[in-house]
């Protein structure tokens, strides 16, 4: 497979170019190195011996479970474009995501399905995230970039990423097949059209918090709210850590620009330096580029930065090898390099910016991830903009839920909130119902509102495909576009408030003189809709059929 690269990535050989196209990466890809303990060899070492669960009849190592994980961050990553962040939520999704993978692929295998080379460097072209923004056809300086910059951050090689987009083959074929059944029906043509081509009048107007008065909350509807609501004031996690940092302007000084990464990097990201057509530029016209010189010292302190951020990684990487050292000590190692250990932070939680550290650097993430014990008590390089870190755990500090008496303030707010809210969403719901019989009974939907003091703001006519020039147009035209006029749709909310909407006026497409030409385009439409609702329900069942079995959050093993 590793000669699908080179077909056309024989860029990526050259040291210069690979260390340059780096630097161009999007910056949300530097995040994604957590120093989690998970990279290292003693993890993996420990993975290997594990079982994280079974899949017809057999079982998947936690280091399988592991790669599959991985995998499902990239592919993810890929579709939004950024490293995401994971969280607990996220977490879930791509942990259930990771065993659909799997199972998807042993059924895959069973069915005998295999990828070829080119179906696996077309799928690998076809990538949006690899296409040019002017031309939308595949740009090798993107994919060059992505696995120079952004793969090595997620630990996966290239030739790692060939394997998982090889796999995407095989699954989606497994997929596809399952959803060969998706079949349309004249009547869902018809309906997908008026969808699209119907025009509505919508009428709507916010209802105005002031028709309710501020809520009185006592003591002892507080203490009630806090005894509801314990997790709302329990005080999380919070660790304690020292750390050693590497200043990346420190190492600027040992590192080498050349003119050939300058002259490399402009060349290959030469849209970055694209200059505005000019207003009487004949149509076709070639676009033009700020000359080299005027931007060589911009590159030139870009290359620099990047160079030495991996020079700052890589000699805080010598800290954590000489840590791998069972007989060693965070403090000994680092007072034996020279280092000053910071250590007094104050305590933080997971989600806490912490105090004097670099904020670009997923700091907290890492500390989080880190175990009191003789292995895992250290941290693997932490890379931010302009830090790296190596962090040691001191201790962890134990959520726990404060007695009322401390946080009687922050309840009695709470409770004022929740008071205020519950009386305005009843109110809107009367005042709702109140209009809705008043339009039975023939008033005017302008009429019916001005009771409240409400005017109304009037839209179209639209039909799904029109932009509309309001704050509330997704929220109006999601709530009303298979609605038929003369109808008060349910109240839609907003971040603030809720609308009332009417339809004021629904005018049909033609389905004679418009329908036919549209017909192919909706067929495909909702076939590849119904095939992906399909597919996935499909991937879904397979882990019932295949017996699934988790055991990654037993206790024994530990969470994965």
């Amino acid at each position: 497979m590793a000669m699908m690269i080179s077909k056309f990535n024989k860029i990526i050989h050259n040291k210069t170019v690979w260390l340059v196209f780096a630097i161009f990466i999007s910056i949300a890809f530097v995040s994604v190195y957590t120093g989690s303990r998970g990279s290292r060899q003693q993890a993996r070492m420990h993975e290997k011996a594990e079982i994280a669960g079974r899949l017809y009849g057999e079982n998947v190592s936690r280091a399988e479970f592991g790669q599959a994980y991985q995998r499902v961050y990239v592919m993810y990553s890929m579709m939004t474009g950024r490293a995401i962040n994971i969280n607990d939520e996220i977490h879930g999704i791509l942990h259930h995501a990771a065993w659909q993978r799997l199972a998807t692929l042993r059924k895959a295998h069973k069915m005998g399905l295999t990828a070829t080379p080119d179906q696996v460097v077309a799928s690998i072209q076809s990538q949006p995230l690899f296409r040019n923004r002017q031309t939308g056809q595949f740009d090798k300086n993107a994919y060059d970039a992505f696995v120079a910059g952004f793969l090595p951050r997620a630990g996966m090689t290239a030739q790692g990423f060939e394997a998982m987009m090889a796999e995407n083959v095989l699954i989606n074929k497994a997929a596809s097949m399952a959803a060969e059944g998706a079949l349309v029906t004249d009547e869902e043509v018809r309906r997908a059209f008026h969808l699209y081509s119907d025009k509505l009048t919508v009428a709507y107007a916010s209802i105005p918090r002031n028709l309710v008065a501020a809520p009185q909350v006592s003591e002892e509807d507080a203490r009630r709210y806090y005894e509801q609501n314990p997790e709302q004031f329990r005080m999380p996690e919070k660790a304690i850590v020292k750390y050693v940092q590497f200043p990346v302007a420190g190492y600027t000084n040992s590192v080498v620009v050349t003119d050939e990464m300058i002259v490399s990097a402009y060349e290959g990201n030469k849209q970055r330096f694209r200059l505005p057509a000019a207003p009487d530029a004949p149509e076709g016209a070639l676009p033009a580029y700020k000359p080299l010189e005027e931007v060589r010292g911009e590159i030139a302190a870009e290359i620099t930065a990047t160079l030495a951020r991996q020079e700052a990684f890589n000699a805080a990487d010598a800290i954590v090898a000489k840590l791998a050292d069972a007989s060693a000590n965070f403090d000994q190692v680092t007072a034996a390099a020279g280092l000053k250990i910071v250590a007094n932070t104050p305590a933080f939680s997971a989600t806490d910016s912490v105090k004097g550290v670099d904020p670009t650097a997923p700091f907290a993430r890492a500390a989080f991830g880190l175990q009191k014990d003789e292995t895992h008590y250290y941290s693997d390089p932490v890379v931010g903009r302009d830090f790296v870190y190596v962090i040691a755990l001191d201790k962890k500090l134990e959520p726990f839920l404060p007695a009322f008496d401390i946080v009687k303030a922050d309840a009695m707010e709470s409770a004022r909130i929740a008071a205020a809210e519950q009386a305005y969403i009843e109110k809107a719901d009367e005042v709702h119902a109140r209009i809705d019989e008043a339009l039975k009974g023939g008033t005017t939907f302008v009429d019916a509102i001005a009771v409240y003091g409400m005017q109304p703001t009037t839209l179209g006519p639209f039909d799904a495909t029109t932009r509309l020039d309001d704050p509330h147009a997704r929220e109006l035209m999601g709530a009303t576009l298979l609605h038929d006029a003369g109808t008060l749709v349910d109240l839609i909310p907003t971040d603030d408030e809720y609308l009332l909407a009417y339809v004021a006026g629904k005018e049909p497409g033609d389905e004679v003189a418009t329908l036919p030409a549209m017909r192919d385009e909706l067929v495909s439409a909702i076939r590849n809709e119904k095939a992906m609702q399909l597919a996935n329900a499909w991937q879904e069942s397979l882990l019932e059929e295949a017996g699934f079995e988790d055991l990654t959050k037993n206790p024994a093993n530990g969470e994965s």
